[in-house]
């Protein structure tokens, strides 16, 4: 495990600029130790440690299923657009990820048909939202509100895991 992070190592063969540092290291092995004894682990490292590459790595060779929890939707979206991507390509990782997802990050389409079926006593606008909300809901593959933010805000009773309408 704690090869992947030397200057030879996997990492550094396969990501350009990669530049291995004794703390991300240390916290690697404590990872992969973890995952193998089933134990919680806190790690607290300053910025430059290198500590994504020091969860995912271990995660992604213990060949087990791994949650990554993030405390921001920004860093959920670099992680698995960015990062997991590159470490699981370096490692040559054959698995399988997923993007798990809050329901209150989906819309509700029972939520949103009560919205178009109140139709004619919505204001322009907003009606014109529902139509454009129903087009999406009708080819979108996954549901996540994610990209219609600007128009998604608007209605936060249309989520799946809002509990202020019903």
């Amino acid at each position: 495990m704690a090869d992947d992070f030397s200057p030879e190592g996997q990492l550094a063969k396969a990501i350009p600029g990669f530049n291995p540092r004794e703390p991300q290291r240390q916290m690697a092995h404590a990872v992969a130790k973890a995952i193998e004894q089933a134990q919680p682990l806190v790690v607290e490292a300053g910025t430059g440690t290198g500590k994504t590459y020091a969860y995912l790595a271990p995660a992604l060779r213990a060949k087990k299923k791994v949650i990554v929890s993030t405390g921001s939707k920004a860093l959920q979206d670099q992680l698995y657009s960015r990062d997991l991507p590159t470490v699981a390509k370096a490692l040559k990782y054959k698995g399988r990820l997923a993007l798990l997802k809050g329901r209150s990050n989906y819309l509700c389409l029972e939520r949103l048909e009560q919205q178009a079926l109140a139709g004619g006593d919505l204001p322009v606008q907003t009606l014109s939202d529902v139509i454009i909300l129903r087009a999406w809901a009708n080819q979108t593959e996954e549901g996540g509100y994610q990209h219609l933010r600007e128009r998604a805000g608007r209605f936060p009773g249309l989520a799946a895991g809002n509990q202020h309408q019903r």
